[in-house]
């Protein structure tokens, strides 16, 4: 995971347990990031928030669109 080593371990952990376990994270951010980070009480800092955004992004393109779409309706 190069190029995250300044996203805090305890952040990391709490992001990747509510990405697996919890529905209502996993569709927050796909609608709205900062939102459903504030609502679940992130306080991350702007690179913080930066790196989680830009592996959020770099996840949806790296799958096709209509794949995306397909997974992420009932999201939506």
């Amino acid at each position: 995971m190069e190029g995250y080593g300044e996203i805090r371990l305890e952040a990391l952990r709490a992001l990747t347990i509510l990405s697996t376990h919890d529905d209502e994270f996993r569709r927050g951010v796909w609608v709205d990031l900062e939102g459903t980070l504030a609502r679940f009480g992130f306080d991350l800092s702007d690179q913080e928030m930066a790196q989680v955004r830009d592996f959020r992004d770099a996840v949806v393109n790296s799958i096709d669109e209509e794949v995306f779409a397909a997974l992420t309706q009932d999201y939506r």
